[in-house]
């Protein structure tokens, strides 16, 4: 016999959840990095801040995306010296990974599953970044 799990948590919490605001549920600040900096700046920046990812931003202070330790990982394994000499911005995905701060968690998860992204960036009306929403974060919400 197999054993099956019933949970006794409320079916409709889900959609309760992806209606929410997502500046109910990104971290903030958003921990940021100049577009123009070199990848070893952003590695020790995330290690500082104990994150795995930062909004690169324009010298106007507008995001143009997230650099994640995995897209520097994949830079040092495809030239080792890329650490000192790539730019954020050579590493950037060509589509930024953001939502506005007006977007409900549901944006955010559709983004994130057609772009492949693990994280976005949480905007102003200014582009500047206000927060972040990763992956994980997904997950602990729904395991609550």
């Amino acid at each position: 016999m197999k054993a099956l799990y019933v949970s006794s948590r409320d079916l409709a919490e889900p959609v309760r959840l992806a209606r929410r605001p997502i500046t109910e549920v990104m971290s903030k600040p958003a921990a940021i990095i100049s577009a123009d900096a070199v990848l070893d700046e952003a590695l020790v920046r995330m290690v500082r801040s104990g994150v795995r990812h930062l909004a690169a931003v324009d010298e106007a202070g507008r995001c143009v995306g997230v650099i994640s330790d995995r897209a520097i990982a994949a830079a040092w394994a495809a030239d080792y010296s890329s650490l000192s000499h790539q730019t954020v911005a050579a590493a950037l995905d060509r589509e930024p990974a953001m939502v506005s701060m007006r977007d409900a968690v549901v944006d955010a998860a559709r983004l994130m599953d057609t772009s492949g992204a693990d994280a976005v960036a949480v905007v102003d009306d200014h582009a500047r970044p206000v927060g972040m929403v990763t992956g994980r974060r997904f997950v602990s919400l729904l395991a609550r």
